[in-house]
């Protein structure tokens, strides 16, 4: 009788421990070197591995988890694109959990996430709370985060450097000729669209001898009505200025709004550059200049990256894209 061949023989054939075998039986990355040691193994063993039993013992679900702040956001949208796109032509299914930047809502999505066993998560624009991160981390799932920072080895990022981007639209205001520059800025305790951006423009300024004045810088929210409500409000402070940089597209849309209804030109009185690059501000009137990040591509490395810490096992891998000055109606020339 035909002796009937386990894992343990093919592990001990090709010399390598039981775990590398069933990587490589499972399809998953191991050293090309002990993979060719593995396949020689079944090959001359004849070893055929029990599909049932093997789909029990593989973790794997091909399944990804993605916490969103908002899905009605244009930036999140495209962002969600990139990952699904991606994770379907790796045959990988997402589950999206929309938070609401709430932190109990967060937890709640990790639980989801831990329950469904998916093989990653992915998070997507938010301050991380060290509660939330520590979460993650006792989770044992490999995470990578996008457009967020969090100083910590065992999570991987996707992002801009929002410090030079906010840099070049500041810069490009002042070589316009542009000193008082107002900022709608983002939130003082966001490390990643507030503190950053409002670093840039302060850079900005300094290089081109501008002594910054705090009358032009305000905290606040990246939506639409943000924009509207404070640029009303600061109207009617009658402070003087030429431009505004805006921290997002959205509260420039909404910051323009409310200075036509001023009977506030833009350009011709007032400049506006905004930050994202989203679609809206070519359809404005004017069409607004911005910063332009690569939503899409983020989703997309991000995912890529997840899909390495996942099959290598591989945490703390950084990646930083590019972004590029759209220059449209929406600033005049003032030197």
């Amino acid at each position: 009788m035909k002796k009937a061949y386990n894992l343990k023989d093919v592990a001990k054939l090709a010399e390598v421990s039981l775990g590398t075998a069933s990587k490589v039986l499972n399809q998953k990355y191991v050293k090309p070197d002990l993979q060719a040691r593995v396949e020689a193994a079944v090959k001359e063993l004849n070893y055929t591995p029990n599909v049932i039993a093997r789909s029990l013992k593989v973790n794997s679900t091909n399944t990804v988890g993605i916490m969103i702040p908002d899905i009605s956001s244009p930036v999140i949208s495209k962002v969600v694109k990139g990952i699904e796109d991606f994770n379907r032509r790796e045959g990988y299914n997402g589950i999206i959990y929309q938070t609401a930047l709430e932190m109990k809502v967060e937890e709640q999505a990790i639980e989801t996430f831990v329950k469904n066993k998916v093989d990653g998560i992915l998070y997507i624009g938010n301050t991380v709370q060290e509660e939330i991160a520590d979460r993650l981390k006792e989770s044992r799932i490999p995470v990578v985060f996008i457009m967020t920072n969090y100083e910590d080895p065992a999570f991987s990022s996707v992002t801009i450097d929002n410090v030079e981007a906010s840099f070049a639209a500041v810069d490009y205001l002042c070589r316009k000729g542009h000193k008082r520059i107002l900022m709608l800025a983002g939130e003082k305790d966001d490390p990643n669209a507030g503190e950053p951006r409002l670093k840039g423009y302060l850079k900005a300024l300094k290089k081109h001898g501008i002594e910054p004045d705090t009358r032009l810088i305000r905290h606040g929210g990246y939506r639409l009505k943000r924009g509207y409500e404070d640029m009303n409000r600061f109207l009617l402070e009658e402070e003087k200025f030429s431009a505004l940089f805006a921290v997002s597209d959205e509260v420039a849309i909404g910051a323009v709004k409310a200075l036509l209804e001023h009977k506030i030109s833009v350009p011709e009185e007032i400049s506006v550059f905004g930050f994202d690059g989203i679609e809206m501000i070519h359809y404005t009137e004017p069409a607004i200049s911005s910063i332009s990040q690569p939503f899409y591509e983020l989703g997309s490395e991000a995912a890529k990256i997840l899909m390495c810490c996942m099959k290598e096992g591989k945490s703390n891998l950084h990646k930083v894209l590019p972004f590029h000055l759209v220059e449209n109606k929406s600033v005049s020339d003032r030197r």
